[in-house]
């Protein structure tokens, strides 16, 4: 059995992420985005979604395809937000009026470049034009040492990118690509979080 199918567990793949850092660099993300109450936060990939009673009281939607993670995140949370268990696509974004914040916590790096570059356009289309897009993923960086090489050649998403190659994924759909490396200080393990503003689509309209 491939021991990453254990983290299809919502609690050992909440107990893996406190573990690794993961816990520890989604609080910094929260910070950077500096969520303020009453906003619109759409969170795709959202998982269990530990992090929620991290932020404000927010105007909270989840989209992930795990229905165990969905679950857990109904149970745990249900009176914070509301959560779905599907792809977010074209379809389900015309059901919203436009976000303050888009979160999407280590998705990128479980698809390929076709489907980063269709949910990047799809996002940048339903976010208000003073809105942001924090993104998180596992990266390879010249950097790292080996083990920490190893952890994310390891992931269970299958198209770990270094910077660059995540930075591009961006730049079509916002004028602004803001990114930084962070790790958790007792772990090699290394992030790559990226900052978008300023969706094209919006500035095709002022």
């Amino acid at each position: 059995m491939d021991p990453r199918s254990i983290l299809q567990s919502p609690l050992a793949y909440i107990t893996f992420q406190a573990l690794v850092g993961g816990l520890h660099v989604r609080t910094v993300c929260l910070d950077m985005l500096n969520i303020k109450p009453g906003e619109k936060i759409l969170d795709v990939g959202c998982g269990p979604a530990y992090y929620l009673n991290k932020m404000p009281e927010v105007e909270y939607f989840g989209f992930d395809t795990d229905k165990r993670y969905i679950d857990y995140a109904r149970t745990q949370y249900g009176h914070r937000g509301t959560f779905v268990c599907d792809v977010f696509n074209n379809r389900n974004a015309q059901l919203f009026d436009n976000f303050d914040c888009v979160m999407l916590m280590g998705l990128l790096h479980h698809l390929d470049d076709d489907s980063c570059f269709t949910l990047l356009n799809l996002v940048a289309s339903k976010l208000k034009s003073t809105g942001r897009v924090i993104a998180l993923d596992t990266t390879l960086h010249q950097d790292q040492n080996r083990f920490d090489k190893y952890l994310a050649k390891n992931d269970r998403g299958q198209y770990v990118r270094n910077p660059d190659e995540f930075r591009a994924l961006a730049d079509p759909s916002f004028s602004s690509v803001k990114g930084q490396l962070i790790r958790a200080w007792w772990m090699p393990s290394i992030y790559w979080v990226m900052v978008l503003r300023r969706p094209m689509t919006s500035l095709l309209h002022d």
